[in-house]
């Protein structure tokens, strides 16, 4: 059982919950906060959560950066692509 944050300095336990239910729930919070837009996400995920988040975050249009932490968890920062600057055609 270990900690899990659920929106920014909000961490909640589950205790006599499988490891699979732990993934669901960090993959679900992060998940609403990629649907309002936040601009950067930044949480620390277990390697599982990280699998099935990366395809969610890369059709919200995040990029994904992760590197290995500590106690087998990863620092995962979502942010969002930078737009494209408009191109118009323009006759010489």
């Amino acid at each position: 059982m270990r900690k899990i944050e659920i929106i920014d300095d909000l961490r909640m336990r589950f205790p006599c919950r499988e490891a699979e239910f732990d993934i669901g729930v960090e993959v679900g919070a992060i998940s609403v906060l990629l649907a309002q837009g936040a601009p950067t996400i930044e949480r620390q995920i277990s390697k599982d959560a990280l699998e099935q988040l990366r395809p969610i975050a890369e059709r919200f249009g995040y990029v994904v950066i992760a590197k290995e932490d500590e106690d087998s968890l990863m620092s995962v920062c979502l942010s969002r692509w930078p737009q494209r600057p408009q191109l118009w055609v323009v006759k010489g």
